[in-house]
């Protein structure tokens, strides 16, 4: 009778160790699925910030280069020029070139 209640307490230690250690599986990997889920969330709301940062940008980017043409415009740069004392060039002041020959190359 006595190594009946000896193997019978074996098998219930064994059988006690065994489910600790898959109740310790199960825990470590449902936080282990928590914590991606998590992540996994965290970076849907980074991605989210950055796609309206980069609508933002774009934006501005837009707003600059319309700036950037209307500043390079004739109809702003002519008023400045005159200002400066600039003027319209003229025939006379059209220099032409016939031939460019540079330096160290003989032909």
């Amino acid at each position: 009778m006595r190594k009946k209640l000896a193997g019978r307490r074996k098998r219930e230690k064994r059988s006690s160790l065994h489910t600790a250690i898959i109740l310790g599986v199960l825990f470590v990997t449902a936080i282990c699925f928590l914590r991606v889920k998590i992540e996994y969330t965290r970076t849907g709301y980074e991605i989210s910030r950055n796609k309206e940062t980069e609508k933002e940008l774009i934006k501005e980017g837009q707003i600059l280069n319309y700036e950037l043409s209307k500043l390079k415009s004739p109809e702003f740069l002519e008023p400045v020029a005159k200002k400066m004392g600039f003027r319209f060039a003229t025939y006379k002041d059209v220099v032409f070139v016939e031939e460019v020959v540079l330096a160290g190359r003989a032909e």
